[in-house]
Formats: structure tokens, sequence, C-alpha cells
């Protein structure tokens, strides 16, 4: 509150100097006139008599105005220097400075726009700090410094150039281009406008697009590595590889994966091996009637040696339903599937089950536009044997390491109300490593 008082203050200073307040708000006998002593109200007005003006007579003209004025343009100055936030800091400073050049008092000009720069640096949003610095490069041009304001547009086009949404990149080029215009710079101008002119058409076609049919793609994948290792009264470690491919069409799409750990524990006991084994290999198929609704085939293949699982595998089918989506990257969807369910392990051998409603939801988003979250949720319900229900929860998240490379953490929990023999209901497996994307 107290900063916006203060840039409110400063706005009417700067209002009262240049005359830029509603008429009403004016005084007339105070309004301010480059042509008249603001001391005497009946001096003749050289330039509204079309007199010439002689260099003595104009320099004169001058050093009154600046003599009247420098006490107000102080006093707003005073008010600036309180501020905290830099983008207003920044343009109340850059506006300070032109009047100071208006009033023959380049020096001091120039050291207020080296303030405002310091207070643009400051500013986080980098499409505002790209303002901020275009506005100031503008000022410099008209005290005469056309290198310094050169160099600055070329920093703002820099940073303009690096942003994500093309609306706002598509704005700052040509703002950028007009001040380069102003510059002389005609043809790196044109240049900054076309590349402007070719983003803003590129996101009108893209936003009049329908999303569906779905824009096809190649085969897309992963590849993963991971590892961990505990030592203490026992030495346990893991090994982690998956693979996973995926590719879109206009109404269809397919996913496969497959996993592979190494689960070793020396202190297991013969005949179990301190060496075992577990995998797994899915793969889904869905055809999308609309971009929400869609049917899915999808068939699990896991085993499983420290759970006592030889073989579990699964076949469904059924609807899906998009709850929400915001691009590849961001969505929400959930799907009831029906179908045959079989496991042969220590707790069951040749169990087969039919029918099995399975319920699943699959989230995916990105937060602060570079952390990638992936949560899976499943649940299976035997119809001819309530009690065998079975439930997994998957949560991934990746962090950008350098391109195409992340950092991955993955945490799956699973709950099996009929384990197998020797072991808990609760299942807990976490996997760290890192992913390639191709």
């Amino acid at each position: 509150m107290k900063s916006s008082i203060s840039w409110v203050t400063t706005a009417i200073f700067l209002g009262v100097l240049t005359g830029t307040l509603p008429a009403q708000a004016h005084n007339h006998q105070t309004v301010f006139d480059p042509f008249r002593e603001t001391t005497r109200t009946n001096e003749q007005n050289f330039a509204e008599f079309g007199a010439k003006i002689t260099l003595a007579q104009r320099n004169q003209t001058i050093d009154r105005i600046a003599q009247a004025n420098l006490p107000t343009l102080e006093e707003a100055l005073e008010v600036v220097n309180t501020l905290e936030e830099p983008e207003a800091k920044a343009r109340l400073l850059t506006e300070i400075a032109l009047k100071y050049g208006a009033i023959a008092q380049e020096e001091r000009a120039q050291m207020l726009l080296a303030d405002a720069l310091i207070a643009a640096n400051d500013i986080e949003a980098d499409s505002v700090r790209v303002r901020a610095k275009t506005a100031i490069a503008r000022a410099y041009f008209q005290l005469g410094q056309p290198e310094t304001a050169a160099d600055l547009l070329s920093d703002a086009l820099a940073t303009a150039n690096s942003l994500d949404d093309p609306g706002v990149k598509s704005s700052l080029l040509a703002e950028i281009a007009l001040s380069y215009d102003t510059l002389g710079f005609g043809d790196r101008s044109l240049a900054i406008l076309s590349e402007s002119r070719d983003i803003a058409s590129r996101t009108q076609l893209e936003e009049s697009r329908p999303i569906f049919p779905f824009e096809p793609t190649g085969w897309q994948g992963r590849v993963g590595l991971g590892a961990f290792f505990f030592s203490g009264t026992k030495i346990t470690s893991q090994t982690h590889f998956n693979f996973a491919l995926e590719r879109q069409w206009p109404t269809d799409r397919v996913d496969f994966g497959i996993s592979f750990t190494n689960d070793y524990d020396d202190s297991r006991v013969s005949p179990e091996d301190d060496n075992q084994i577990k995998g797994q290999i899915d793969t889904e198929y869905r055809h999308h009637f609309t971009e929400r609704y869609q049917y899915f085939i999808s068939s699990l293949v896991r085993r499983d040696e420290p759970d006592g699982i030889d073989v579990r595998t699964n076949l469904y089918t059924g609807p899906e339903i998009n709850i929400w989506r915001a691009g590849p990257d961001r969505s929400f969807d959930m799907q009831l599937g029906l179908g045959i369910r079989y496991e042969d392990s220590t707790r069951s051998r040749d169990d087969l089950d039919f029918p099995v409603a399975q319920y699943q939801t699959r989230y995916k988003d990105l937060y602060f536009d570079f952390l990638s979250l992936g949560q899976v949720l499943t649940f299976e319900l035997p119809f001819n044997d309530f009690e065998d229900y079975y439930m997994e929860s998957s949560t991934t998240l990746g962090i950008p390491l350098i391109q195409r490379w992340s950092f991955n953490n993955s945490l799956i929990l699973r709950y099996a109300n009929n384990p197998s023999v020797d072991e808990s209901n609760f299942q807990v497996d976490f996997i760290t490593g890192i992913e390639y994307q191709f």
C-alpha cells in the first residue's frame, strides 16, 4: 500500500510537471509554459507571436525552466527512490530522466537512466523486464546515445526470443521492432516485424485448429536406468531398467512398456537366491470416438520373485473418458474395464478369475513449466471372489537435467488383500535414476 501511494504521488508530480493532468485539475495561473516565466504572467510568448528566438534567448529560456522545475523534479525523485517495486521504479526513473534531458541536464538524465536499468534488471517477469529495457533504450536514444540504445534493444530481443508464450513473444517483438525503426535500423525492424507476424499467424492457426482428430506423431520412447543400495546389518540393492514406446494416430494410440529389476539381498537363505527378478510387460491400445470418449484394450504380464509371484497376467477392455486435457503433457483420464486375470504364485496355483472389474485413473501434468508428474491408480475386483481385490499406485516425478535427459523418482505402492505366503499385504518399491527420451 505504501509503495502504491508513493507511486501515485510521483505520477501526480510528473503530471503537474508535464501538464498531462485533466483540464479541471489545473490552475490557469500555474500551468507550465516553456516560454513564460513562472513569476510573471504578462511576459511576451515568443512562440505564440511567431518571433524569432536567438540562441542566447533559447538558452536563457531553458535555464529559467530548469530553475523553476528542478525542485519539483527533485521532490519526485525522492519519492521514486522510496519505491520497492522495480517495475514502477524503472518506469518512473526513465520518465524523470527524460524531463532532466529536456531542460539540458543530460548528465543527470544519464545517471537516472543507469539507475532505471538497475531497477529493470531486478524485475523477475521476463516480459515486463523486456518492456522496461525497451523503454530505457528509447530514452537513451532521445538523449543522443544510439549505441547504448542499440545494445539494450539487442539484450531485450534475446530475452524476448527465449519466451515460451507465443502471444507475449509476438507482442514484444513488435514493440522492439518499432524501437529499432526509431533508431534508424529499418532493415532490422522489418525482419523482427516479420518474425512477430509469423509467430502471431502460427498462434492463430494453432488456436483455430481442432484438437480432435489428434495430431499424429511418430514413435516416441524412453529408456531409464536406476539403482538403489543399502548396507547395514545386511546388504540390499536394486538395479532397475525400463523401456517405453508410444505412438499417436489421429484417432488411435498405442503404449508399450517393459521393466526389469534385479533385487539383491544377502540375508536370504537357501533355497532362495540372493538375486531375484522382478519384471513387467504392459501394453495398451486406445481408440478415440471423440476428444473425450474412447475405448481401450490393455494387457499386463508381471513376475515378482521376492513376492512369490511366478506369473500374474490380465486382459481388460472397456470405455474411457478424458476428464481434463491441456496439451499432450497435461491430462486426466478415467477408465472402467472388464476382463480376466490369471495368477500362479506361492499363494495360489493356477488361479483364474473371471470376470474381473478394473478401475484406473491416469494423471500427468507439468509444474513450474519443467517438473513432470505422472500418477496411475489401479483397482481390481474379481466378481467370483470379492476378498481377492488388488490396488496399486504408481507416482513418478521427473526433473530435467539437460536436453532429453531427466532425473526420475518413482514410488510404487501395492496392496493385495490376499497376499502371497509369508508376505505382508502392503508392498513399497522406490526407484530412482536417469531417463533418456527419444
